[in-house]
């Protein structure tokens, strides 16, 4: 009885045969080819140009070391470690202009959040925060 079983679910996961595969295409209708055509080329045309993921400028997990002799200070691992970090971007050297390059790189998405234990955050938008600033 299992081996019946088994037998009859192995028949439906089968692979169809091209000739059948060419059937089942002919017998669509023009409109719905037409529709897998477009999905098909909206999807091609995302997995080629679809955002890729911002390498981190230091590895995530050591992102800064303690320097010695110092009670516990630690130091940032990014850039010379003989040289102080003054900034990270060119366009980006005060509070003001790391914030307003914040607001144009997110498109005035989530700036600022906070939450009570135990609680989902509550974020207040780029564009909320300098409006009650």
């Amino acid at each position: 009885m299992e081996k019946m079983q088994a037998q009859e679910m192995m028949s439906g996961l089968r692979i169809p045969e091209m000739d059948e595969l060419g059937q089942f295409f002919r017998s669509l209708p023009t409109s719905t080819l037409v529709g897998i055509g477009a999905l098909t080329a909206v999807l091609a045309y995302w997995l080629a140009t679809r955002p890729r993921p911002i390498k981190p400028p230091c590895s995530l997990l050591h992102q800064s070391e303690e320097v010695p002799h110092e009670g516990g200070g630690r130091r940032s691992m990014m850039g010379d470690p003989s040289r102080l970090l003054t900034h990270y971007h060119d366009d980006a050297r005060t509070m003001y202009e790391v914030f307003q390059r914040g607001l144009h790189i997110s498109g005035d998405g989530p700036c600022l959040g906070s939450r009570l234990p135990n609680q989902p955050y509550k974020w207040m938008s780029y564009k909320e925060v300098r409006s009650n600033s």
